[in-house]
């Protein structure tokens, strides 16, 4: 992990707490949550390890507010896809639902790919937040699912077929984005949703 340097610019409280998340994130992508110690931190934030204290009372609280923080990054990427999919109502909604996932993965990669690649020693926090946006995809696919094929005969299991073949699609993308490019997957996705949701 690379150390971040600030010189002698002086950082807001608001800042050096986004300062001490980002070299949190930086450690927990690259080797858990397991390897976060707030000495390290702190060195890699360039404070005294007292400040991590200050700002976030122990590691459980740093951590509750690391996934809180990238949960909302990820979140308002997902509702602004959904939203653009209500703008351009001539396209399927599947395929730019998806587009503007992407998109907002690539703004954001690393807030993403604590939540479709969870790190070792996750703490219960994250896969409690991951169980809940899990809920929300899948209701938001299998009400699109009945809306556009009220005949389909089992939506609920193929907004969980779409689900899990998107999630793996997305982790693939973040963890080997060379290989998965996103015009690789904007190419194969009308296809298979296609398939998937009957049209």
């Amino acid at each position: 992990m690379s150390r971040v340097t600030t010189g002698r610019r002086r950082m807001s409280a608001a800042q050096r707490r986004e300062q001490i998340l980002d070299v949190t994130r930086s450690i927990v992508l690259d080797e858990g949550f397991h390897e976060v110690t707030p000495g390290r931190i702190a060195a890699g934030a360039g404070v005294d390890r007292s400040l991590v204290y200050q700002q976030f009372g122990d590691l459980a609280g740093l951590f509750v507010a690391l996934i809180d923080r990238e949960i909302t990054i990820a979140g308002e990427g997902f509702a602004a896809a959904v939203a653009a999919a209500a703008d351009q109502p001539e396209r399927p909604t599947f395929d730019t639902v998806f587009d503007g996932v992407l998109a907002a993965i690539d703004e954001n990669p690393s807030a993403w790919r604590l939540f479709l690649s969870p790190p070792q020693g996750a703490p219960p926090e994250l896969h409690a937040r991951l169980a809940e946006s899990t809920k929300l995809v899948r209701g938001f696919l299998q009400d699109e699912l009945e809306r556009l094929n009220p005949d389909l005969e089992d939506p609920e299991l193929t907004a969980l077929a779409l689900h899990a073949a998107g999630s793996e699609l997305l982790h693939q993308h973040v963890v080997n984005p060379t290989a998965v490019t996103a015009d690789r997957l904007r190419a194969f996705i009308p296809a298979a949703t296609a398939r998937r949701s009957g049209r």
